[in-house]
């Protein structure tokens, strides 16, 4: 918009075909329809069924692994937790196992509350296997395959399945993020996005933009060929402007939007972004050593940039290691990177605690 790059757009699909028609499918009336909620919608459902009798495909996307999310015991509240991060582990049916997704650490299943002892101990959340599971009983007669990092861990898995799928032998393909783009499948008639909600709700300030390019991304392997496609978001906050934006294909109405909101609240492309992380396996000496930072680049930087206070990562402990965060925002970045360099060349650390500086990052988890 300034000027700085060139906007090329891409106005219309080969061959003039139709973008897909995308509906929202509101989880919450769902939930009041039902008294509980399903994981396929009754609509979403529906055109499956019709799908599977005009011998067509269909791909359900939901980016998160496993079969449960966390194991929650109904009596005290304790959730199992991976030992070495802030997160609770995955539950994974197919090996009886639990899983942390970011460090790897495999836990055996427990048939009771490890705290408490309490045998109506249950499965929260839901993940691409126990999607696998609900479409296998929902359409018995349909060719179900999954794609996601568990079941794709043989060699050519993932060119096999996919092989598969484009000659016909699959009727209904899940997957995480790795068939969110890139496949080309003229008889995909019917994309479902089972949680839209997924990352929507992060931390982050780049969450929106996020979902917005993931629906649009897995919306466009629909009507890819002679016949128009359709897709169904699902969602519990189906009027958040990603979703909305989405839904119309609407790329300069969410820039618009979000360019507004991220000029208010100071995030880039208005200004420059700069992310200091302290890590260590000792949870106090991470944060001595980011509030000591913190407090030198407050003495230090100039009054046009604004250093925020040294805090827990969002994801405070990851790999055995915690974690503190020091974003400053600057419209200077070269002359705030070579201060915040010089600001930590005079300080002496601890050999166990490690400190990296990010310039304008793109994660802030």
């Amino acid at each position: 918009m300034n000027g700085k790059y060139r906007l090329v757009r891409l106005s219309s699909r080969v061959d003039n075909r139709k973008l897909p028609m995308i509906r929202i499918v509101d989880r919450r009336q769902e939930y009041l329809k039902q008294k509980h909620l399903p994981l396929i919608s009754n609509s979403l459902a529906t055109a499956i069924e019709a799908r599977i009798a005009k011998k067509e495909q269909s791909i359900l996307f939901l980016n998160r692994r496993g079969f449960a999310t966390s194991l929650l015991c109904n009596q005290c509240g304790h959730v199992c937790q991976c030992p070495n991060c802030s997160v609770a582990l995955t539950f994974h049916l197919a090996e009886d196992r639990l899983k942390c997704h970011l460090c790897g650490h495999i836990a055996v299943s427990p048939r009771k509350c490890p705290k408490c002892a309490d045998p109506s101990i249950r499965y929260a959340g839901f993940g691409t296997e126990k999607i696998e599971g609900a479409v296998q009983k929902l359409f018995p007669t349909a060719i179900v395959a999954r794609m996601d990092a568990d079941s794709m861990s043989r060699k050519d898995a993932y060119r096999q399945t996919l092989h598969a799928f484009r000659i016909g032998k699959i009727d209904i393909l899940i997957g995480t993020q790795m068939i969110a783009k890139g496949l080309d499948f003229p008889n995909v008639t019917l994309v479902g996005i089972i949680n839209a909600d997924i990352g929507l709700h992060m931390p982050d300030f780049r969450a929106g933009e996020r979902t917005f390019q993931l629906l649009t991304q897995v919306a466009g392997r629909a009507g890819r060929g002679d016949t128009e496609g359709e897709v169904y978001v699902q969602s519990s906050t189906p009027f958040s402007p990603a979703i909305q934006f989405a839904r119309h294909h609407n790329f300069e109405g969410f820039w618009e939007q979000e360019s507004e909101f991220r000029e208010r609240c100071e995030y880039p492309p208005f200004v420059h972004l700069l992310m200091i992380h302290v890590r260590s396996e000792h949870q106090r000496r991470a944060e001595f050593t980011a509030e000591t930072i913190h407090r030198r680049l407050a003495e230090q930087l100039s009054s046009g940039t604004t250093v925020n206070p040294a805090v827990p990562a969002p994801i405070e402990r990851s790999k055995g290691y915690y974690r503190f965060q020091i974003l400053i925002r600057t419209n200077a970045i070269r002359q705030t990177s070579r201060n915040v360099r010089s600001v930590l060349q005079k300080l002496t650390f601890s050999d166990d605690v490690q400190v990296g500086v990010d310039v304008d990052p793109y994660q802030v988890l």
